[in-house]
């Protein structure tokens, strides 16, 4: 009898053994960093092509949650595992807190995309780094390298040259600018959290039951939104559309739900920093694919922005990737190295 009460001991305490994280596989880190960098290229063009013709950015944000719910219904049909009800614990106040920075980022992104060249645009978000950073500092306390703080301050002098340099030209708005600023500081805010939020609650959810509960939650924020702004009369009553345009607008919100699926893969793998090194990449090609086919004029402000953000951009993503970037630099500059090397090197001296 205690034999078997032993053992059936030892059954109930194998499950929480089996349960240990499990680091994910470089090809799969890999992989899912080459999925976003498309998928995300491709959606930024589409998008901005959609809006050279229609400008309805946040009704479209209202339609592209819709088509995300919609396209997932018959993946659950076909996969019920993936189907999961997030729990009221998840949902108070964590996922709230995505949802709120997730409605915000896309809305006032798609604005931004109406509003200005995608050049600017792309330029502005690139500053994502730079708040990514901040945020981690204060919020979470991570300290980074002072080279990491060079690298992230040339985005934003890379972005206020373009700033000048874009005025007067076709794409330009001062409310276009507002938006691009607003929406790279909740981007920002939303890597770092929901990062947090996948870790505290990793396997609660699969990804695409996140990506279903996110949209289906995001709809109660841009209904007042589009409602206000006259967006959905203009879109969804007043205005007739072909059937050409509505399948146009439909595969654009379903990429976009593609999109969001490969950022919460990527981020459930990699921290905050890194996913912006990987945006860095997006916003690169999205710039230089955007000058030839929007005929974007290419100002002196406007190529020294580029520049500064192509440079910086660089830096940055070696700094996050190459783990002897930093101590090199130290060993080259052992002033600029202060207390971060004498930090390393008094473990070293207590050792016999």
């Amino acid at each position: 009898m205690g034999a078997q009460q032993a053992k059936s001991k030892s059954e109930e305490e194998t499950p929480i053994v089996e349960k240990k994280e499990v680091e994910p596989a470089q090809w799969q880190v890999t992989g899912s960093m080459i999925a976003l960098v498309s998928v995300a290229v491709f959606k930024t063009q589409i998008t901005a092509m959609l809006f050279s013709s229609s400008k309805f950015p946040t009704a479209f944000s209202l339609l592209s949650c819709l088509v995300t719910c919609a396209m997932l219904v018959p993946v659950f049909l076909v996969m019920p595992s993936q189907w999961q009800v997030v729990s009221a614990k998840m949902l108070f106040p964590d996922l709230l807190i995505v949802v709120g920075f997730t409605a915000l980022d896309m809305g006032f992104a798609n604005i931004a995309l109406a509003e200005l060249s995608t050049a600017l645009s792309q330029i502005i978000a690139a500053c994502n780094p730079a708040l990514t950073a901040i945020i981690e500092t204060v919020y979470l306390g991570n300290l980074q390298h002072w080279s990491v703080y060079v690298a992230v301050f040339g985005l934003v002098i890379g972005a206020a040259f373009a700033t000048t340099g874009s005025t007067g030209i076709d794409r330009y708005s001062t409310y276009g600018l507002i938006a691009a600023m607003i929406q790279v500081s909740c981007s920002a805010s939303k890597y770092v959290f929901a990062h947090g939020i996948l870790k505290k609650h990793k396997g609660a959810l699969s990804s695409l039951s996140l990506l279903f509960w996110l949209d289906l939650f995001m709809v109660p924020v841009y209904i007042p939104w589009v409602a206000i702004n006259g967006e959905f009369a203009a879109l969804f009553i007043q205005q007739t559309h072909s059937c050409g345009e509505w399948a146009n607008m439909i595969f654009t919100s379903g990429v976009g739900g593609v999109r969001a699926l490969t950022q919460f893969i990527v981020l459930s793998y990699v921290s905050a920093t890194s996913m912006s090194a990987a945006n860095i990449f997006t916003q690169i090609l999205n710039i230089l694919i955007s000058l030839p086919i929007q005929h974007t004029p290419l100002t002196r402000n406007l190529v020294i922005g580029i520049l500064f953000t192509l440079s910086a951009s660089g830096g940055y993503y070696v700094l996050k990737n190459y783990p002897d970037a930093i101590p090199k630099i130290d060993k080259e500059c052992p002033m600029c190295a202060g207390k971060r090397e004498a930090d390393e090197m008094q473990p070293e001296s207590k050792m016999p």
